[in-house]
């Protein structure tokens, strides 16, 4: 009987393969027509049940971009994309109509008594030649230098409320008027034109 001791192995029995012929195994078996099938579900199988979501967030991007064919949805209403509001700014940017700008001295029509009265103080410190009005300066222009319709009467309760009202409205109708408590004393409010 042949002893074993002296015979030799050629094949290594527990020998693993390197990384680059497993590598070179699965590119072998990514060519196998019959794997190709199995192996292209298993890939499609990862990106639709991935946690990332990849082809949600594709198809968003595909949409903002105008990528994607809308063919089969023609009927359906959908956002804009892209490229469809670009041109759509476009658009509103040639049909733009060119508007003077406000000049400060343009002034609005007075359409209440209160912005009638404000219209006629503002008049009122103008021909003066003074840059403001005190307190009680446009309070006795109220009561006194007013026309008939206008004036504000001697028995009203609530002066301090009309003047209000009026500097209010005199500061909104003239660009070149605006209202300054005084710093020290009373502080009391003043109407000044800005020269």
């Amino acid at each position: 009987m042949p002893s074993l001791n002296n015979v030799s192995l050629d094949f290594k029995v527990f020998d693993r393969p390197s990384k680059e012929e497993k590598i070179n195994q699965f590119k072998m078996l990514m060519k196998d027509p019959e794997v190709q099938p199995f192996f292209r579900n298993y890939i499609e199988n990862i990106i639709a049940t991935s946690e990332l979501r990849i082809l949600k967030r594709l198809s968003a991007v595909e949409t903002a971009l105008g990528l994607n064919d809308y063919s089969d949805f023609e009927d359906e209403e959908r956002e804009l994309n892209i490229p469809e509001k670009i041109e759509a700014l476009k658009e509103e940017i040639r049909n733009i109509e060119y508007k003077t700008p406000v000049s400060s001295t343009t002034t609005l029509e007075p359409t209440s008594k209160t912005d009638v009265r404000a219209s006629l103080l503002v008049s009122e410190i103008r021909d003066s030649g003074k840059d403001h009005f005190t307190s009680h300066e446009i309070i006795h222009f109220l009561k006194s230098k007013l026309p008939d319709n206008c004036k504000v009467s001697e028995s009203i309760q609530n002066i301090r409320k009309v003047k209000q009202d009026v500097l209010k409205a005199a500061s909104n109708m003239y660009p070149d008027v605006f209202l300054s408590k005084k710093k020290t004393g009373h502080k009391e409010v003043r109407l000044i034109l800005s020269l």
